[in-house]
């Protein structure tokens, strides 16, 4: 038998019985664009933050937080220094206060942080990327402000200038400082329209007139080599003072990126119900056309097609079926993956059709429907020419 006949005998049932087909290749369609969006949507959600995090913090870091001391000393810093594979450490000391905004008075962080360590704290190789307009770091009592403090995030106008003077109200005093620079809104660390207000300082000012102690909140500890990062790991928690937080930026985005893909996959469970409906809609489907076409396969038996032969035309045509929506499907999930854009945050989620997206909206409906169309279909193999042909 020709592999024409096959696919002859498997269109003309389709044809025969159009209807219930085009109701199956619908829902073959829905299900695969559900699946791919769920899939897309969630890879790009991944991507999106796992870049936003590596630029916000440095893949090759380890971040040191607490300490039951009230925070970390220059002398905790050097001993960091000191661990055999460490590139660097710097110390990052934050407070809050409050400053008067265009919407009233506002709470501000105060982030304390040498210039030189400053792109590495932002994410970015040159200041020049987020400073907008005036000096690239800041020096003495002349500090840097995030975008949504110099400039009203409703209407665009600009509340401060480079020269402005700056009161920020603190717990015990108030501390008037001088803007120097002006930032972009580039990133969630500098806040956004609606994030919270930061202002960055020079430490050794910050430690004369903002803060009463020498003390760090948070220790930025940067690796030369990552293969050696739980090496690195276990030796800063060895000298860290009692009580210490450690966490690897690698380990955390380790970590998100395993949380974003079981969360994927919930939701593609989720979206699965629908091939599961179509699998039920081609299972009956199926059923139905066996007992219709009781004759027919004792006809074809009697001809000299054998039990795999029907088998092969029954599944054959839930794979035209499945096949045709499949690939419907994926021509509306490339259309909305044009068009679909979802803001979040500070970035905009696309719908990703990455190789392994395609590959599963594809492979998945069309395995389920070939084994919800193999179980009748195999009924209708085995029956018998003689017991065929007598069926009324």
């Amino acid at each position: 038998m020709k592999a024409s006949d096959y696919f002859y005998l498997a269109f003309t049932s389709i044809k025969e019985k159009r209807g219930r087909a085009l109701g199956a290749i619908i829902g073959v369609m829905i299900a695969v664009v559900a699946l791919s969006a769920a899939l897309g949507i969630g890879e790009s959600f991944q991507k999106s933050f796992v870049e936003q995090l590596q630029r916000t913090i440095a893949a090759n870091s380890i971040i040191v937080t607490g300490g039951y001391a009230g925070g970390f000393t220059d002398a905790d810093i050097a001993y960091f220094k000191r661990i055999p594979g460490v590139k660097d450490a710097f110390g990052i000391a934050m407070t809050t206060g409050t400053v008067y905004a265009s919407g009233g008075e506002q709470s501000v962080t105060i982030v304390a942080i040498d210039p030189q360590h400053l792109p590495i704290y932002l994410g970015v190789s040159d200041m020049s990327q987020v400073v907008e307009e005036g000096s690239l770091e800041p020096n003495g009592l002349g500090v840097l402000v995030s975008n949504n403090l110099w400039r009203d995030p409703n209407t665009g106008q600009k509340l401060l200038d480079v020269g402005s003077s700056l009161v920020v109200r603190l717990r015990s005093k108030d501390a008037q400082l001088v803007v120097v620079g002006l930032m972009k809104q580039a990133s969630t660390i500098m806040g956004g329209p609606t994030g919270s207000y930061y202002i960055y300082m020079d430490p050794s000012a910050y430690f004369s007139y903002v803060s009463n102690t020498r003390n760090y909140g948070g220790v930025i500890i940067l690796v030369s080599d990552l293969n050696r990062l739980n090496e690195i790991t276990s030796e800063v928690k060895a000298v860290a003072p009692p009580g210490s937080n450690i966490i690897s930026a690698a380990a955390m985005v380790s970590q998100f990126t395993a949380l974003v893909g079981a969360l994927q996959t919930f939701i593609a469970l989720i979206s699965a119900v629908g091939m599961g409906v179509t699998a039920l809609w081609i299972f009956d489907s199926t059923t139905i056309s066996v007992v219709q076409r009781t004759k027919e396969i004792g006809i074809l038996k009697a001809l000299g097609y054998t039990s795999n032969d029907v088998l092969l035309i029954f599944l054959l045509e839930a794979v035209i079926v499945s096949a045709i929506g499949i690939a419907g499907g994926l021509a509306l999930a490339a259309i909305a993956s044009l068009l679909v854009k979802i803001p979040m945050f500070t970035f905009e989620l696309r719908l990703t059709l990455s190789p392994n997206v395609l590959a599963t909206s594809s492979l998945l409906p069309l395995a389920m429907n070939a084994l919800a169309a193999y179980i009748p279909s195999r009924r209708g193999a085995a029956l018998r020419p003689v017991e065929a042909l007598r069926y009324e």
